[in-house]
């Protein structure tokens, strides 16, 4: 097990970049497969598993076409058939469950700096990597994510980065754009106003957060469904977790919220109480205070085949100065040191 996350470069055209995707993390893809369909069959029929794929493709072909043809072409690559990879580029909405706790993601917008926690299954530590995109028309994507999805954590050489904090709704007709193609969409604008335009198409059908900046903008974007509610982040710091706070009557799991609450108002006790610098984000993001931690130790999950789970990365990005900065792990990840992080440099 390494102590770093794995790192690839690709470029070119959309089948370029799938077919390179899918060669060099061929190994990784299929792990994630087995991982993520096993768990998927558990919650519907293979026919019920073929309809959603129709629909996420009917959906990429309507709004983001090149992004099916790269996922086309990092299945065939891989050798994995296309159906488990869009379904794996799908999975928030197709497994979404209300028992989860994930994920802390907090902005300083005035300094430019955005960075989260991802909790998740330890299984997928390994499966995970930090992928530079290179787009003919120059634009870089560095972003860290499972093997085979191609959108998620990440910033861009225009200085645009998000955040992902998944929302536990028991509202199951989440069948809009996946947040994770939302995601990679975003990262490959170049423009805050391509930012905003590109939201706005994607308005409903998932449950999800996200924070997106760049040095001069910052918006927050809540999914609850069929609802959405995107606005302007005023202060000087801004948290989010995994419970709705913009959206009203949305159907949750009451019994989700304590966890949520607790690393939401742990975030804001210490940010009151440190200055806005890449350090202080750091500490803030390494919190083990409480029973409800920031930084989350991996411990065994209510369902069995997803293993533990706890803060599998954190990750840290300067977009004015172009720095993305991953720590993979947690402190009780045997052959992880908590204060060594991988930067790479967006140019």
């Amino acid at each position: 097990m390494s102590v770093h996350f794995r790192k690839i470069s690709v470029e070119g055209t959309p089948e370029e970049i799938g077919f390179q995707t899918g060669t060099l993390l061929k190994d990784e893809i299929y792990k994630n497969s087995e991982f993520y369909i096993a768990y998927i069959l558990e919650k519907m029929s293979s026919q019920q598993l073929s309809n959603a794929v129709l629909n996420i493709k009917s959906l990429l072909e309507k709004f983001c076409p090149h992004l099916l043809v790269e996922i086309e072409h990092m299945a065939s690559a891989a050798k994995i058939k296309p159906e488990f990879l869009f379904a794996m580029n799908a999975r928030t909405e197709l497994l979404l469950s209300p028992n989860y706790n994930e994920c802390t993601a907090i902005a300083f917008p005035k300094k430019g700096i955005l960075a989260q926690n991802w909790d998740w299954s330890s299984k997928l530590e390994d499966n995970s990597v930090v992928i530079e995109i290179t787009k003919p028309n120059g634009l870089k994507i560095l972003q860290l994510t499972e093997a085979g999805v191609c959108g998620k954590i990440g910033m861009n050489n225009y200085g645009i980065g998000t955040t992902l904090n998944i929302l536990r709704t028991l509202d199951r007709n989440l069948k809009g754009v996946p947040i994770h193609i939302i995601m990679r969409c975003i990262l490959e604008c170049q423009t805050f106003e391509e930012v905003i335009s590109t939201v706005k198409k994607f308005t409903k059908g998932t449950s999800s957060n996200l924070i997106i900046l760049n040095s001069d903008n910052s918006i927050n974007v809540e999914y609850g469904g069929q609802a959405w509610k995107l606005f302007n982040i005023q202060n000087d710091f801004y948290v989010h977790t995994n419970h709705f706070i913009y959206i009203e009557g949305v159907s949750v799991d009451e019994n989700a919220f304590e966890n949520s609450l607790h690393r939401y108002n742990r975030s804001h006790e210490q940010l009151r109480e440190n200055e806005q610098s890449i350090v202080s984000m750091k500490n803030i993001l390494s919190d083990t205070q409480g029973e409800h931690p920031i930084l989350s130790k991996y411990v065994p999950y209510l369902e069995k085949n997803m293993g533990d789970t706890g803060t599998l990365a954190t990750i840290v990005m300067d977009l004015k100065n172009g720095t993305f900065e991953v720590r993979k792990g947690n402190p009780n990840s045997v052959q992880f040191d908590i204060n060594q992080f991988s930067k790479y440099q967006v140019i």
